[in-house]
């Protein structure tokens, strides 16, 4: 997955910045150029867009396993995803279309 995409509408751009050492996801808003880093991880990577734009999901590092985590684009709350057992990345909201 790409560490940089647009959102469904056009004005935000979810990517992959290093930020303190750390590579961190951030959204930058396309007309402003404000950029918001959202994620707080040393590894964070891979953000995928709601099809409402309204969120971000991206994989985080977690000791030695890859997890999941959910954040609305205004960075003020967020949601780890847990796996039951083995490792995720990459994330993409679905369907998927053929």
């Amino acid at each position: 997955m790409p560490a940089r995409v647009v959102s469904p509408d056009g004005s935000q751009l979810a990517m992959v910045t290093l930020d303190n050492g750390a590579y961190r996801v951030a959204v930058q808003d396309l007309a402003s150029g404000t950029v918001r880093v959202l994620s707080h991880g040393r590894l964070d990577e891979s953000p995928s867009f709601a099809p409402n734009g309204a969120t971000l999901i991206y994989a985080e590092r977690d000791g030695e396993r890859g997890r999941w985590r959910r954040c609305p684009i205004d960075g003020l709350t967020g949601l780890r995803l847990k796996a039951p057992q083995g490792e995720v990345r990459e994330p993409a909201w679905g369907p998927f279309s053929p």
